[in-house]
């Protein structure tokens, strides 16, 4: 399948979640660079992350990981097997809060039109 991956993630409210960057503690004014957080930037994030739970996964596992990681970086739209697509949504609800889950799997996985 086909996945767009550019796609921004959006707040519940719409407006774009945007990743990086600091707020003054002052001002509140976010200082530094931030992007906005899309689908590829989720993904590759949680691909290449290391978490407590997977203290001894394999170096195999680790490249494969690695290589998909490498393809979404690669393709605006890369064409995802249905065992990757599934990789990436257990890592994102690993890595991430529930409102990029959510919008995340929306686009990764999109309901089936009738």
């Amino acid at each position: 399948m086909k996945i767009n991956v550019t796609q921004q993630i959006m707040e519940l409210d719409g407006t774009p979640i945007v990743t990086g960057g600091q707020a003054c503690p002052t001002c509140g004014q976010v200082m530094g660079k931030s992007e906005p957080m899309t689908v590829r930037l989720a993904a590759t994030r949680a691909l290449t992350a290391g978490y407590q739970d997977e203290q001894n996964l394999k170096g195999d596992q680790k490249v494969d990981r690695f290589h998909l990681a490498l393809k979404i970086t690669d393709e605006d739209k890369p064409d995802l097997t249905v065992e990757e697509i599934a990789t990436i949504k257990k890592l994102i609800g690993k890595r991430y809060l529930p409102v990029i889950v959510g919008r995340a799997w929306a686009i990764l996985d999109p309901p089936a039109e009738d």
